[in-house]
């Protein structure tokens, strides 16, 4: 049986007081025995969503899983059982946190997207609000609820400000993603942040990109990710060292 609240499908045993977060696609409800959550689509029409969330999470788990992505713990019911962040998403957390904070939280999303694009995922809708902090304040990727897997079409848009001009569907879409993401962890704020998605899209079309000169050589890795100078994480995680070792010798 499944318990019901206002025509909502709650995880049997489980109801309205222990929902942590909902979209238009996916109920998430916290496990306390267990300290995990089940995430479950909120209606039928939902189910094709958690359905391809499941099975990238199997491939991440054949693949050995990373720390960098929310642990995968099984199927329950019609839902999926995955690791609990205590500190929510990163969107939420606020922007009161140390550089060398952000800067870890810029590494760590960077490893787990490699890990992501090798196994044939693109995350598509990769942003603040998708990316978690476990109970030690490490990052940790999640929501592939509308992600492309070997190919797949994106089945969500992401917002303006994470959007492509050029390609959503690719390596370089998420590389793109990733430079807005950095842009909003070190300054706490979206890319042109305050204007609507119409004209966010024509800026970015144009090329037309937010100053980065004050963020130094992470403005210079926001740039190359935006103007698509990468084509994949390798070279990525290699710049990202070397500003982290410039940092260890001053």
């Amino acid at each position: 049986m499944v318990e019901t609240h206002d025509e909502i499908q709650y995880p049997s045993g489980f109801g309205l007081k222990d929902v942590v977060s909902y979209g238009s696609t996916g109920l998430v409800v916290l496990d306390r025995s267990s300290n995990t959550v089940i995430k479950k689509p909120l209606d039928q029409e939902s189910s094709p969503y958690v359905d391809l969330e499941r099975r990238i999470y199997e491939r991440f788990a054949q693949r050995g899983g990373h720390k960098g992505v929310l642990s995968f713990h099984g199927v329950v019911e019609d839902g999926i059982r995955l690791e609990y962040a205590s500190h929510h998403d990163l969107k939420s957390f606020g922007d009161e946190q140390a550089p060398d904070m952000r800067l870890r939280w810029v590494a760590q999303v960077a490893e787990a997207l490699r890990f992501i694009h090798d196994a044939g995922v693109i995350h598509g809708d990769l942003t603040s609000a998708n990316v978690f902090l476990d109970g030690n304040l490490n990052a940790r990727v999640a929501d592939f609820a509308g992600s492309s897997l070997d190919g797949s079409p994106l089945l969500i848009e992401s917002p303006a400000c994470y959007q492509c001009p050029e390609s959503t569907t690719s390596v370089k879409g998420d590389m793109f993603a990733f430079g807005s993401l950095v842009y909003e962890i070190m300054t706490g704020r979206e890319p042109y942040q305050g204007l609507d998605g119409v004209e966010i899209r024509l800026l970015f079309a144009s090329k037309t990109f937010p100053d980065t000169t004050h963020l130094g050589g992470l403005g210079h890795i926001v740039e190359k990710c935006w103007h698509g100078r990468y084509s994949g994480c390798d070279n990525l995680l290699r710049d990202l060292e070397s500003i982290a070792s410039e940092r260890l010798q001053v």
